[in-house]
């Protein structure tokens, strides 16, 4: 085998790690939602927030997100929750959009989600469909 054939069969390989590392761990993949958890006293929810939200704060952080609650009062937010996707695969979609009220035992972490992070505009557009 010539130098070139390994360059390439080594090019394709790696290519492929890259791509099923993407999809089977979508935390690595670039996607178009951020999720956060939302603590409270009460409670504990899971939100997202797209790519235009994020930029319209000061920044991508659950510190910048909760800066943003605190300094509007009240944020309209995406709760996610799990569920059984069309293919049997257990997935993080949004469950319905939810208005967070500021309070000062209420503070946001940061969340990572082992399942596929179903997007609003993939949610929206599947309903559509159906």
């Amino acid at each position: 085998m010539s130098t070139r054939s390994r360059q390439t069969v080594l090019a394709l390989g790696l290519a492929g790690l890259l791509v099923e590392a993407v999809v089977s761990h979508p935390a690595f993949a670039v996607g178009r939602v951020t999720l956060f958890k939302v603590v409270s006293p009460q409670n504990e929810i899971v939100i997202g927030l797209t790519k235009a939200e994020l930029a319209q704060m000061p920044g991508k952080t659950p510190d910048a997100v909760e800066k943003a609650l605190r300094s509007a009062g009240a944020l309209q937010v995406w709760q996610y929750g799990v569920r059984r996707g069309v293919s049997g695969v257990m997935e993080q979609a949004p469950v319905r959009k939810i208005e967070i009220a500021a309070d000062p035992a209420t503070h946001i972490e940061s969340y990572l989600s082992p399942l596929k992070v179903v997007s609003v505009t993939d949610e929206i557009l599947t309903e559509a469909i159906q």
